[in-house]
């Protein structure tokens, strides 16, 4: 049975699934569609709040922290994308979520794509950002995964403060064309406050550099064979980036019949965080257009 907590013009709940306790924001009618928001490796349920305000008028929105990220349980059993795939099965089975639409980030769209597998037909339409849906080798030596999960170890878990790492982290290549408001909910929603005001990272460097190993160990294309329904693939446009003509681009549109693939020209991995707005009206438009909402 779901918890609950209102705060302001959102929830905070949890839910039992796949053997841990998972926490989501909600926002929205409890009677409305469901729409569910997955973050990417490393980040939180939070910084989806810029996007998930302006769709509750027609959804109810779920954002849920993955495994090990933001305030759900740690995995007990080690940290592996297929499980996080079948913690979203497990969540639509606790939840009783009916057809939910879902908008996935880099692996939170792979959590989406696994889920599906152990669900068929159990979405409405799908929105992927920046999803690696092959493993074709990265064209950029900034985007090797190894060397990713290297560097992600070498991060600061604790903070003198949140305002210490507010400031660290800004000017970063990562973070710096974020926007404003889905950086500031970075920052609260991914640190926990210590009992001497220090600012701890809830997604620990070490689960995360995990998940970077994880991923060329994942065959995607396994995935997609007979996946139905509605799939949106949104592509940032930064060096060593997906390209619609790169060959599992045209795989993955070739194995998804109801797959549509938009370079949306602009913006690094972090898109969503970047051009909310641009993302946002890309999303609206392909969810009214196969959920029936308009």
């Amino acid at each position: 049975m779901p918890q609950h907590a209102n705060i302001g013009d959102w929830t905070s709940g949890y839910v039992r699934a796949n053997g841990i306790r998972h926490h989501y924001l909600e926002w929205g009618h409890p009677d409305a569609q469901p729409l569910l928001m997955l973050h990417a490796t490393g980040l939180c349920a939070w910084p989806w709040k810029p996007i998930a305000r302006r769709l509750t008028e027609r959804y109810r929105v779920l954002a849920f922290d993955q495994r090990g990220h933001g305030d759900t349980d740690p995995s007990d059993k080690g940290y592996r994308f297929e499980y996080a795939g079948e913690d979203l099965a497990a969540i639509l089975h606790a939840m009783e979520l009916v057809r939910p639409s879902v908008i996935g980030h880099s692996s939170g769209g792979l959590a989406t794509i696994l889920a599906a597998n152990h669900l068929p037909d159990a979405f409405g339409p799908v929105v992927l950002v920046e999803t690696r849906v092959s493993n074709d080798a990265p064209t950029a030596p900034s985007q090797d995964l190894n060397r990713r999960a290297d560097r992600t170890r070498m991060k600061r878990p604790v903070w003198e403060t949140r305002e210490a790492m507010f400031d660290a982290y800004r000017t970063r290549a990562a973070f710096k064309d974020w926007q404003e408001e889905p950086f500031r909910q970075f920052i609260e929603g991914g640190t926990r406050l210590l009992d001497d005001g220090r600012a701890e990272l809830k997604c620990h460097p070490e689960t995360e550099a995990t998940f970077y190993g994880m991923r060329d160990d994942l065959q995607v294309g396994e995935y997609l064979k007979d996946l139905a329904g509605q799939w949106l693939l949104l592509l940032a446009d930064y060096p060593g980036c997906q390209r619609v003509d790169d060959p599992g681009i045209r795989d993955f549109q070739r194995s998804v019949p109801g797959s549509r693939v938009v370079p949306m020209g602009k913006g690094s991995h972090f898109l969503p965080m970047e051009y909310p707005d641009d993302v946002l009206a890309t999303i609206i438009d392909w969810l009214d257009c196969h959920s029936g909402t308009r």
